[in-house]
């Protein structure tokens, strides 16, 4: 069969299953688990990722955290070398945080910058393609917003002091996975959490039995966290997190994040750190005119080759205040937003000398942004502006200041009961560079800036347009079903991202590109619900090019291609202690690459999973899952090539692991 075909054969018989699905008798009606009673996210919406998806796909790391989401894309093989796309715009150009946390820039040329966290921990993940007003700067391309969960999300009603111990086995990398949490009431308010985890694994096996060298990996995770809910309308989480990667990896050129790597090649131990504190308050007295919000966070991100030396650190610190007022005036309604943020990352480049001296550069941020929402019967208008002041230092010879407003409208009107039709449009903005902290250690007095000693520097914006139509209803077909489907057009610009250009030791001039980067396409999704199934189809189809029509086949830190992806994911609660699950991932072919450059050939990979809880032992829950059922040899279309190799993902892989609450 040809590959071209996978992706049409896959929607043909996904579209003949579902009606047999949704028309069957046999199914008896159980008491409905969290998994069917979630929001259901729209087209047009923010995407919200849940702890129960989360938990059902046994999700160890980044890339298996968005599984069911076709919009978001990895790859990379080794975990140094995983990067995140949305929509086929890398992760470097997102806002992407961890509980208000901005995660900062990209550390080195041959590592991602997916970050580290354990999915375990994951109360919730929102990912949203429109730049609000306050939701701050960088969101070039959309945002990826991490939530951990808090001490009262796993304690019972009647419970005071809890415990879990959890571990976990993977066949396809002889891995294995363990965590310990202790979690209790301080107060009838107050809550801690701590929980110590970690992943061990080896080079894992690809679908043609093969193994991918050096993604072998050493995962360990340490997180604290107190919560202070509903105390005299205040609420106050503190939390902190230190996550260590250690691994040997190829440092840079072939098999390092492009290609496959070789026996023979040498491999330096690389250590990725980071360490985050993070304050969340809010104020929500009985007042229309007080929703007050502060956050407060620091994040440092440290790579450390020990094999050479180099030592490369991003450090943030800011936060943001905003309160949120809610008026009525006639038959309006209305909801104001104001507030500030601040953001500073410093970049810290430690030399590979003996006297151990350090570039930093550093840039900062500090935005105002009003952003508002009225509603009018059947219409909701939605707008915002912010406005952006910001300093970048390169080294201790050149600083570029400036500012930027951007604005966003947006309008969604109820045609008919449960049907609207929705227009979004956003700008925003991001300070600094797609250039690597560790290259741009290399500017010296001599670096020109757009080709001038005297120049200056753009900074990098976007341009969102989205628009379409989503339907969300219940008892559609069936009492107390839940149905909800859409189909969205979207179109992403990219404008002046700065570039390099000299050597990895010398840096001769950072400009601002001429040409834009251009992520156009549309989305489609429907999902249906009545307990006890619940089953979703999504699809996109994005073009990814520059703005005379070339197609970006993955460039570090800008964007890729890939083929028109569709994941459909269904959830099936047999009895009350067993539940099944079947995700099927599909992607098409993509052929539209440059003379000499490898094709990416489509693929279409199954996983079933299923979950079980013995009645005679209630605290206790177990996961089972095969993934990639039929062994598919076959590499994500984002991963880097080299020559005529790409990396090859995982084969066929059993899973089990365990779960139990004291």
């Amino acid at each position: 069969m040809c590959k071209n075909d996978v992706l049409k054969m896959s929607l043909a018989a996904v579209l003949y299953v579902i009606p047999q699905i949704l028309s069957a008798d046999a199914f008896v009606t159980l008491e409905s688990i969290t998994l069917m009673e979630e929001e259901l996210s729209g087209i047009g919406e923010a995407k919200i990722i849940s702890q129960e998806s989360l938990e059902k796909n046994q999700a160890k790391e980044m890339k298996e955290v968005f599984k069911d989401e076709p919009s978001i894309s990895i790859g990379g093989g080794a975990r140094n070398a995983q990067r995140v796309y949305l929509r086929g715009i890398e992760g470097t150009n997102l806002n992407i945080t961890i509980d208000g946390a901005k995660q900062g820039g990209s550390l080195y040329q041959h590592m991602g910058d997916i970050g580290s966290i354990d999915p375990s921990l994951l109360k919730s993940v929102e990912v949203s393609t429109i730049a609000g007003a306050d939701k701050g700067n960088g969101a070039l391309g959309g945002s990826i917003a991490f939530e951990t969960v808090d001490a009262q999300d796993l304690l019972r009603k009647d419970q005071d002091v809890g415990a879990a111990i959890r571990g976990g086995y993977y066949s396809a990398s002889e891995g294995y996975s363990g965590g310990t949490s202790v979690y209790g009431r301080l107060s009838d308010n107050s809550g801690l959490l701590v929980d110590v985890s970690g992943v061990h694994q080896e080079d894992y096996r690809t679908g043609d039995g093969g193994d991918a060298l050096n993604t072998a990996v050493k995962d360990q995770n340490y997180f604290i966290k107190y919560s202070l809910l509903d105390y005299y309308e205040h609420s106050l989480k503190l939390g902190a997190t230190h996550t260590k990667n250690d691994g040997y990896y190829i440092a840079g050129s072939a098999g390092s994040d492009m290609g496959a790597p070789k026996a023979s090649q040498a491999t330096n131990r690389m250590v990725t750190t980071r360490d985050t504190y993070t304050v969340d308050h809010r104020y929500n007295p009985a007042s229309d005119w007080i929703d007050l919000k502060t956050n407060l966070y620091y994040n440092d991100r440290n790579l450390e080759n020990k094999t050479s030396g180099m030592d490369v650190t991003s450090k943030n610190y800011g936060g943001n205040v905003k309160n949120s007022v809610s008026l009525t005036t006639g038959e309006l309604n209305h909801l104001f937003t104001l507030g500030a943020d601040y953001d500073v990352e410093d970049g810290i480049t430690k030399a590979n000398s003996v006297d151990g001296s350090k570039v930093t550069n550093t840039s900062q941020t500090v935005g105002v942004f009003a952003q508002g929402n009225s509603t009018y019967h059947i219409l909701t208008l939605k707008y915002g502006v912010r406005l952006d002041d910001y300093s970048i230092e390169y080294g201790s010879n050149r600083e570029i200041t400036g500012h930027e407003f951007s604005p966003n409208v947006g309008a969604e009107v109820e045609i008919y009961d449960g049907l609207s039709a929705f227009t979004n449009y956003s700008e925003s903005i991001k300070i600094g560079s797609i250039v690597p902290v560790q290259w741009l250690s290399n500017v010296t007095t001599a670096t020109t800036f757009n080709g001038s000693l005297n120049g200056t520097l753009e900074p990098e914006t976007s341009k969102q347009i989205e628009g379409g139509l989503r339907y969300k209803t219940t008892s559609l077909l069936r009492e107390n079903d839940r149905v909800s489907t859409g189909v969205s057009l979207f179109k992403t610009t990219l404008s002046n991202l700065i570039q390099k250009s000299g050597s990895q030791w010398r840096i001769n001039d950072l400009y601002n590109l001429d040409s834009d980067v251009i992520s156009k396409g549309y989305e489609l999704k429907a999902t249906y619900a009545l307990s006890p199934i619940k089953t979703s189809l999504s699809f996109i189809h994005a073009d990814v090019e520059d703005e005379e029509g070339n197609a970006i086949l993955n460039t570090r830190r800008l964007a890729a291609s890939i083929g028109d992806t569709m994941v459909w994911d269904t959830a099936w609660e047999i009895t009350p202690q067993v539940q099944l699950g079947y995700t099927l991932t599909a992607v098409n072919a993509f052929d539209n690459v440059p003379s000499g450059t490898l094709e990416r050939p489509g693929y279409a990979v199954h996983d079933i999973s299923m979950q079980y809880q013995p009645a005679s032992l209630k605290n206790l829950t177990l996961h089972f899952a095969v993934n990639n059922i039929f062994d598919k040899e076959y590499y994500a279309q984002t991963s880097l090539e080299n020559g005529d190799t790409l990396v090859e993902e995982i084969g066929r892989e059993f899973r089990a692991s365990f779960k139990y609450v004291f």
